[in-house]
């Protein structure tokens, strides 16, 4: 029975549109006013900011610095590779791919000092080295795959599909390999690997999930972290031409079977591999532990909770309060407040009082994303008197571009103000007097020390205090006094020192320069409090004010890193790295007074394997000439508009007479100002095929939108033909100064059905808000709190030989758990359709029989139970709730095997709808005639498994029992499937 398909047919090209234009919106890259300019070298075309010249300069030179080292290492590579330097963010990421043609783009701002990549040098090659080393892994075509590249295009890449590990371990090798620094030399990273050892953890992490990112520790960090030990494994082991090895072995073969390369390379299994590379990952480690125990470690004091990271303390400078920045296993960062409630007392003993701030880290844009989860909330610090704290926070300042500010936020209030808008600065910190706050001050691929003065305006006027050269880190600054900060400055070869500075004269000093990686400096009423990696490890050292006399205050086994100390009690509370991530710890004054002078030294743990010998002599020479070379251009998109690739698929179904062929292709220039998508298939059923094609252009403040449709198909039988055509054009206006959740579209379309007897035509305006302010993250089997809602009005105009009606739609959803068990849920949602006119039932909607797009934004008419398009009409409402729970966490994988079983969840679902329109009634073949006081029920159950299927697509299949109440026999019981591709 297949007679009610074109009503579904309409409902799908109607989702099909809305999320064409939801995406252009998703994936805006550029403010459109901005100019841009093209240089091109031999190798590379790098577009950038033409404000920004000299940061276009500076990574042209490192990338052709980057493909001369990393060719001895490649065979295969791009005859060009397209760079797109884009300030948008002061998130630190980029991202590297080859569809529709080898390009990277990368977000220049430098990393924070907390963060896994703060161990940085030449950050802006590091960074290059990485992403281009990606570009590497993806071009080999070899065997098979060269024909079928020269048939299908560019998206023809093996590689693209190998694990998440062994692309990012790689690129994180190269990184470090063909640099001074790397995360393979980190602190940060030994740190995480000595306290895994210490707890005897790391042997919990199997190759399998190694690929994935889990919501534990170390999260989204595993690729990069396990699959940079397996390279650096593989290279002791074999040697550097490994590399190029398996990349065109596996470069020729069929995706998900890769161990033939490795056992005929490496003489073993990946698996086998992996377990040998962890053996001496823990033996190494172990070597460090017992060399640090030499000395008994200081002991620390870490409380119980269920956050999965704490940092960054901050005590009030009466000692009643301890301000801290949490995330929690649904990767919501807060910024939360414990307060002593009588004297004497402990912060150990206090309670969470406040949360002053909730910032969902899974608002972060979903573009690809090329490195580990950096945070939105980095510093906080409290005014003199203690009854106001201000602290960054990374959010939209636009509907594009994502910055810092600093907030403030009053105890007595409990509430935060924004202090600046567009600033770009992180690391406050609030001078004695309350009257000044010094800042770190972003930029492209540079900081600066910056200040504010409040002087009570609604606007505090700002200055930058100290501007050193690009690739430079400014961080962490702290008042002295009125006039004098110390912050720490870390160079372009990696070298980080303390620095003083004073404001009066406007002159900057080196201070404590034998205590190297020296960083996170604090005011304390004992003196200042900073880190230094002296021996080897991040520790705590204790200064005078005039850094005369300094001496550890800490011995640790991993590493620690903020730190404050309580005036009343000389408590210590510092941010430690531990086996579960980071966490606050305490030390008792007793524990760090006793501190010895010297401390254990050790060297990087896999430093041994690194030495500036490795380096190509001649690449900085051919990088500078390569430079000199190049032409300068104005930026055109035009040149990257070509379709490059294309892809086949088969779709079918036994009640179907044939095959549907289909072929798609699509296409952007690098800033993606224009964006477009081809589709065409072939119905062997009725020999007829059908075409679509859309285009978004962004080069207007408001983007607009073009899309039209030739569609055949039939009605019941293949002699039963009809045709549909269509054209749209919309435009985007921005409702960010309403709110960053909310899209709005507005346009004109044409529609024309055609069948053997009849032909229609509309055409008319219309318009369509959405809002939607929820997330899923981390340990969260679906959205918990948070909504949304949409409305859209369409009018088809009166005219000769046109249908004249108009047509609204209106619904949203919202998401509760309070009271709940944790992680459980509950989501009701409404979805309607309402024609005031009397046109036919098949020009309105119809239901779904189970849900494709988990937590849409957008309209989906469910009705579990029921078959699809089986109740439609131009006046439709459904009503969905949906009990959700979780029931197991699974993460389990079989070695190398394209399938990953990540958990299990279930839901306790109810539908009801109703139509002014038809039910099929599949049993006496006959069309029912329905109204709104006729609703149909029914109720059942879902277990859903979540999967990553091919190493990096994550699946959903949802198994589900329904009953219908109201199916044509009476009650009856449905076992029904879906697969729910929830991103890629």
């Amino acid at each position: 029975m297949q007679k009610y398909s074109a009503v579904y047919s309409l409902a799908s090209l109607f989702l099909t549109i809305l999320l064409s234009m939801s995406q252009a919106k998703a994936q805006l890259e550029v403010p459109p006013q901005l100019k841009w300019k093209t240089l091109r070298t031999p190798h590379f075309e790098v577009i950038f900011n033409a404000e920004q010249q000299d940061l276009g300069y500076l990574y042209a030179e490192k990338l052709e610095k980057a493909y001369s080292e990393l060719r001895s290492y490649f065979h295969s590579r791009p005859d060009k590779t397209i760079v797109i330097i884009n300030d948008k963010t002061d998130v630190t990421n980029g991202y590297a791919t080859r569809i529709p043609y080898p390009h990277i783009m990368v977000y220049p701002v430098l990393p924070g000092p907390e963060e896994s990549l703060s161990d940085t040098g030449d950050w802006a090659f590091e960074l290059l080295a990485h992403e281009y080393t990606h570009i590497l892994t993806f071009e080999p075509a070899n065997g098979i795959m060269k024909p079928l590249r020269a048939v299908f295009g560019t998206i023809i890449a093996p590689n693209i599909l190998m694990p998440q590990w062994w692309k990012e371990g790689v690129a994180v090798e190269m990184e470090t390999r063909l640099s001074d620094h790397g995360r393979l030399r980190s602190h940060y990273q030994d740190a995480t690997l000595r306290a895994m050892v210490d707890a005897k953890t790391l042997h919990e992490f199997d190759i399998a999930e190694a690929n994935e990112n889990i919501y534990t520790w170390p999260q989204g960090a595993r690729p990069y972290l396990f699959g940079s030990l397996m390279w650096s494994q593989m290279i002791a082991d074999k040697g550097t031409k490994v590399v190029g090895e398996l990349h065109e072995r596996q470069g020729g073969r069929v995706p998900y079977f890769i161990e033939t390369p490795a056992r005929d390379y490496l003489g073993a299994s990946y698996s086998s591999e992996y377990d040998s590379m962890m053996k001496e990952t823990e033996l190494r480690a172990l070597e460090q532990l017992k060399t640090l125990r030499e000395v008994s470690p200081t002991a620390t004091i870490t409380p119980q909770n269920n956050f999965q990271s704490v940092s960054a303390p901050a005590i009030s400078p009466d000692g009643k309060h301890l301000a801290l920045i949490t995330e929690d296993d649904g990767n919501s960062r807060a910024v939360k407040i414990l307060t002593k409630e009588k004297e004497g007392q402990s912060f150990l003993d206090s309670r969470m009082t406040d949360t002053i701030e909730r910032f969902s880290e899974s608002f972060i844009p979903a573009t690809q994303k090329d490195g580990p989860p950096t945070g939105s909330i980095q510093r906080i610090s409290w005014f003199p008197d203690s009854k106001r704290l201000i602290y960054d926070k990374i959010d939209y300042t636009n509907r594009i571009q994502r910055y810092s500010d600093l907030f403030v936020y009053e105890l007595g209030e409990r509430k935060a103000k924004a202090l600046t808008k567009g600033l770009r600065g992180r690391e406050p910190a609030v001078s004695p007097s309350g009257n000044q706050v010094v800042f770190v001050k972003l930029d492209g691929n540079r900081t600066h020390l910056g200040l504010l003065r409040l002087t009570g305006e609604k606007n505090p006027s700002s200055e930058l205090l100290f501007s050193p050269p690009m690739q430079q880190r400014v961080s962490y600054p702290t008042f002295l006094d009125e006039d004098t900060i110390v912050f720490s400055l870390r160079t372009e070869d990696g070298r980080e020192n303390l620095h003083r500075y004073s404001i009066s004269t406007k002159t900057s000093e080196a201070v404590l320069t034998d205590y190297p990686n020296a960083r996170f400096a604090r005011k304390t009423a004992d003196g200042v409090i900073f880190a230094s990696a002296k021996n080897g490890v991040p520790n705590l050292y204790l200064s005078d004010l005039e850094f005369k006399n300094v001496r550890p205050i800490s011995h640790t086994l991993t590493a620690l890193f903020t730190a404050d100390m309580d005036p009343l009690n000389k408590e210590i509370f510092v941010t430690e790295m531990t086996s579960q991530g980071l966490r606050v710890s305490a030390i008792k004054p007793d524990e760090w007074q006793k501190t010895p002078n010297t401390l254990p030294q050790v060297s990087s743990l896999m430093g041994d394997r690194y030495s500036k010998a490795e380096r190509n002599p001649q690449a900085e020479e051919e990088a500078k000439n390569a430079v000199k070379a190049s032409e300068l251009d104005d930026y055109s998109p035009y040149g990257y508009l070509l379709p490059r690739y294309w892809m086949p698929f088969i779709s079918g179904s036994s009640s179907e007479t044939g095959l549907v062929l289909e072929a798609q292709t699509s296409g952007f220039d690098p800033l993606k100002k224009h964006m477009y998508e081809i589709a065409a298939s072939w119905d062997t059923g009725i020999n007829k095929g059908s075409i679509l094609g859309s285009y978004i252009n962004q080069t207007t403040p408001w983007p607009f939108a073009v899309l039209s449709y030739k569609r055949s198909y039939y009605l019941g039988t293949v002699s039963n033909e009809i045709e549909d055509f269509g054209a749209q054009l919309s435009v985007l206006p921005d409702t960010h100064w309403a709110s960053i959740y909310s899209n709005l579209q507005v346009g004109w379309q044409y529609l024309e059905r055609s069948t053997l007897t009849t032909e229609v035509k509309r055409t008319g305006p219309f318009a369509y808000l959405s809002y939607a302010n929820y997330s899923q993250s981390g340990a969260q089997i679906s959205p918990e709190s948070g909504g949304g809602a949409y409305l859209g009005a369409y009018n088809y105009i009166a005219q000769e030989g046109y249908l004249n009606h108009s047509q609204f739609l209106a619904g949203g959803e919202i998401y509760l758990s309070r009271f709940l068990p944790k992680h459980h849920a509950i989501m009701l949602r409404l979805n309607g359709v309402y024609t005031p006119e009397k046109v036919s039932p098949i020009y309105g909607v119809s239901t779904e029989s189970m849900v494709f797009i988990p937590n849409s934004p957008l309209p989906q008419y469910i009705l579990r139970g029921y078959k699809r398009g089986q109740l439609f009409g131009r006046n439709l409402v459904t009503v969905n709730a949906e009990y959700r729970l979780p029931l197991k966490d699974l993460y389990r994988g079989s070695g190398t095997d394209a399938l990953f079983l990540r958990r299990l969840s279930a839901a306790v679902v109810g539908d009801a709808a109703a139509a002014e329109g038809r039910f099929v009634n599949d049993v006496d073949l006959v069309y029912e005639v329905t109204s709104m006081n006729k609703p149909y029920y029914s109720a059942g159950v879902e277990a859903k498994l979540e999967t990553t299927l091919g190493y990096v697509i994550p699946v959903n299949v949802v198994l589900g029992y329904y009953v219908a109440f109201q199916a044509p026999k009476g009650p009856e019981g449905v076992l029904a499937t879906a697969l729910q591709i929830t991103g890629f």
